[in-house]
């Protein structure tokens, strides 16, 4: 029997939290609907476990995959090739959903036809919830196309379900063995979507503090090649996507404000180096690599106020930019 949605959980040495993700699947209202991939990464503690107990609750559901270690996006790639999902969704194997509104989310997809769905999420950290609403300018459950007029700020990854076959038939493929690569996977599933519709229901339980995350301001500064890389190859995909004739006025806006953060955290990553001469080496290498790939996002960055005060001067105000940004971390510590 095919399914409605294809989940691809991205496990990865996460015993402490597989069974909460797991269990807020676990519901006999939509169970028959879904698929879970649980994809292990090559994980070393009991998640093999935990995953083999739910495939044995319900195996035409639950589907364990056993990997080599390759990084989120090789979970992601896995997933892909798997679904057999009208819908796919990536959760991370320490996130959940709130299952009744996930049951109505299971509800309202089996009668959508759009090729994206944007839903709201939940920011959990300790004992605190905290609702993210990130669309504000669009009717919920209406359709749209990238012609409309509207105004997407941004999509994340714990909004978003797209048609798996736009992914399987573009032979879409995530950067393997690095951080920060969920970005890729939005910006090929806002390109190769026509249409979408927003639901104002929040689904994902976005699990935030943890001091493994790759987010976490000492893991961002160990891991900034991976983040110079990823963002490196989001503007290879930029041209590839401008050189389609594809990309529309919409879809090049939401698109290039990913590029943006992303390149926009490399640079602020690189000013948590402790040496300011080094800190201005690698980000003038960094901007020089990037204006070869696409001049047309260098240029365009340059009309940000950030960017514009890196660069002033050949980017001799970087030391300031250092004490300055440090502080600002500060206040988030």
């Amino acid at each position: 029997m095919s399914k409605l949605l294809t989940i691809s959980v991205a496990a990865y040495n996460v015993e402490k939290y597989l069974e909460q993700t797991l269990s807020s699947l676990f519901d006999d209202r939509f169970i028959d609907d879904i698929e879970v991939l649980i994809i292990d990464d090559g994980s070393k503690d009991n998640t093999k476990e935990i995953a083999l107990k739910y495939h044995a609750l319900a195996p035409d559901t639950f589907k364990y995959v056993s990997k080599e270690n390759g990084g989120h996006g090789s979970t992601i790639n896995k997933g892909i090739e798997l679904a057999s999902g009208k819908y796919f969704r990536v959760i991370d194997g320490d996130d959940w959903v709130d299952t009744d509104n996930f049951y109505e989310y299971i509800q309202k997809l089996k009668s959508a036809d759009a090729d994206m769905v944007l839903t709201g999420h939940i920011k959990v950290c300790g004992d605190s919830r905290e609702p993210v609403n990130i669309i504000k300018q669009m009717e919920t459950d209406k359709v749209y196309s990238w012609s409309d007029n509207m105004e997407m700020e941004l999509v994340t990854l714990h909004m978003l379900t797209v048609r798996t076959a736009l992914l399987q038939d573009n032979n879409v493929h995530i950067t393997e063995r690095c951080f920060y690569v969920d970005i890729e996977y939005i910006i090929w599933s806002i390109f190769l979507s026509g249409s979408f519709v927003y639901w104002n229901l929040p689904v994902y339980m976005y699990r935030v503090g943890n001091a493994t995350q790759s987010i976490n301001k000492r893991n961002m500064l160990k891991n900034v090649e991976m983040q110079k890389t990823v963002s490196l190859n989001l503007a290879v995909l930029y041209e590839q996507f401008k050189a389609s004739g594809k990309l529309t006025n919409n879809k090049e806006a939401v698109i290039f404000r990913r590029i943006a953060g992303s390149i926009g955290a490399t640079v602020r990553t690189y000013l948590l180096l402790d040496n300011a001469a080094e800190a201005k080496d690698k980000i003038k290498g960094y901007e020089r690599r990037l204006k070869e790939i696409s001049p047309y996002i260098f240029d365009k960055l340059n009309k940000k106020l950030f960017f514009k005060a890196v660069r002033l001067a050949d980017y001799s105000l970087i030391p300031i930019g250092m004490m300055l940004y440090r502080l600002w971390c500060k206040r988030y510590e």
